[in-house]
């Protein structure tokens, strides 16, 4: 559990040092990636990330009117400074590790937190790693598989932040 400065999470990931890392948020959502009338627009190249979901949203944040255009990201933004959509890599570490999963669900339960859905649930996360101009990369609890999905589509989303 990390609550240093108001920034509330949960961790699952520590570099070598063990001073720093990622935390997931207490909470999650369900909301588009992005609205249907930014659904047709080429974003190819804006938010291609694969490993720092925080390089991606400052690329969208470069977009006008970024907030209402891009759902899922705003939701994550408005968390506080530094919180953002998970990148694609970051997704799987937090989702698809049966031991991060599970250590992540156990102190979001004991602190009252929403608790992600685990294997066997069928429901979609969001990354915010594009993945063509229409869709973006998701990693669903049913089965672990990672695909993408027109990013005009309601998915679950959590927020990451990095410490």
């Amino acid at each position: 559990y990390y609550n240093v400065g108001g920034k509330e999470g949960v961790v699952f990931w520590v570099d070598e040092t063990g001073k720093h890392g990622k935390i997931v948020s207490m909470d999650q959502t369900e909301l588009q990636w992005c609205t249907d009338d930014e659904y047709n627009k080429e974003l190819t190249g804006i938010a291609t990330d694969s490993s720092n979901g925080l390089n991606n949203l400052r690329s969208i944040m470069k977009i006008d009117d970024w907030r209402n255009r891009y759902p899922a990201f705003a939701w994550c933004a408005d968390h506080g400074d530094g919180w953002y959509l998970p990148a694609i890599d970051e997704l799987k570490e937090l989702m698809l590790n049966d031991e991060v999963h599970s250590k992540v669900n156990g102190t979001l339960e004991q602190k009252r937190g929403s608790v992600m859905y685990s294997m066997g649930d069928f429901k979609w996360y969001w990354s915010s790693t594009e993945y063509d101009e229409w869709c973006a990369w998701y990693v669903v609890m049913g089965d672990g598989y990672t695909s993408s999905t027109y990013r005009s589509t309601n998915r679950y989303v959590r927020a990451v932040s990095a410490f």
